[in-house]
């Protein structure tokens, strides 16, 4: 079976879900309790929904609010708080995401003579403004080289996780640029887990745009016409017709 056909099965996703709650578990116990994993086991949970989203799985979301929980207490913790309020952000992203590919399961593209398209239009904009006017009042923070970055980090994964909800493969550059920028901010606060996944995830970008640039030429690909096609109006076409 095509790898890309059984990251839809549910077995998978219960295989999944099992390893990564048997590597919690062994972490938890031997590799730093509950550091672990918020740290690494949110690292971990975006790789997998990384890996989801190369193949257009619906476990993306599921697996995105997974490491959004774990990161939100992580990077208040560890003085990030436009990253923490980030993870908050895409708790309620990834539910809209969830359910927008759920109304539509191959569309590409937004268009707004769906309600729902706008809705999640506007819940991507809101985020972005509160990001600028909640984030922008920070006293003895605001104006420095890393409360720029996390802001540009933070700016950079709204706007990919907007573009996720509607399959735009430009997703796959915003959130380059997301890491890009999030990578000093979690080597400065040596946070090892986010550091050392996000390379992991970043090579998965890389591939994920591979993956749907080609889905997208293949589906713009003129294809053959059947023989089935031809005679669907219930008349049967020469030899020479089916020929050409």
């Amino acid at each position: 079976m095509r790898l890309s056909a059984a990251v839809h099965r549910q077995r998978f996703h219960e295989l999944t879900t099992l390893l990564f709650l048997a590597l919690m578990v062994a972490g938890y116990s031997f590799a730093g309790g509950l550091g672990f994993v918020q740290g690494w086991g949110g690292g971990l949970a975006a790789v997998i929904a990384t890996f989801f989203l190369v193949f257009k799985s619906r476990g993306y979301w599921l697996w995105m609010i997974v490491n959004a929980a774990l990161w939100t207490y992580l990077f208040f913790h560890a003085g990030l708080p436009m990253l923490a309020y980030l993870q908050i952000s895409f708790l309620i992203f990834a539910g809209y995401g969830a359910v927008q590919w759920g109304l539509h399961r191959a569309r590409v593209g937004v268009n707004f003579r769906f309600r729902a398209d706008v809705v999640g239009s506007m819940l991507g904009f809101g985020l972005f403004a509160v990001s600028v006017l909640v984030y922008w009042n920070q006293p003895g923070y605001r104006g420095t080289s890393w409360w720029w970055l996390e802001l540009a980090s933070v700016l950079t994964a709204i706007a990919a996780m907007w573009m996720d909800a509607f399959r735009y493969k430009l997703n796959w550059v915003s959130w380059t640029f997301s890491n890009g920028f999030s990578a000093p901010l979690f080597f400065h606060g040596a946070l090892w887990g986010p550091f050392w996944t996000i390379f992991i995830y970043q090579a998965l970008n890389v591939y994920g745009w591979i993956v749907w640039v080609r889905d997208e030429r293949d589906l713009r690909a003129p294809r053959p016409v059947t023989e089935q096609e031809l005679t669907e109006d219930g008349a049967v076409p020469s030899t020479e017709a089916v020929a050409s």
